[in-house]
């Protein structure tokens, strides 16, 4: 069950403009923040399109440092 007022309260929701926009112009664009602020919890279906408005689009997100440590 996802919590609207959890995902709202993220300090990633500030950067996500700016982001839409890199990825609109360049088609990348990478993202860096410190932990806790929501770039694997809301970011991906930001980008999805499965939180507030936007086109679908197909995400992969990767997470280095549990690869690291396999």
């Amino acid at each position: 069950m996802i919590r609207h007022e959890a995902l709202e309260s993220l300090p990633v929701r500030e950067a996500l403009p700016s982001l839409a926009g890199a990825l609109d112009a360049h088609g990348t664009s990478v993202l860096v923040a410190p932990p806790g602020t929501g770039k694997t919890t809301l970011v991906p279906l930001v980008l999805a399109g499965l939180w507030g408005a936007g086109p679908a689009r197909r995400v992969l997100v990767a997470e280095p440092r549990r690869i690291a440590a396999r």
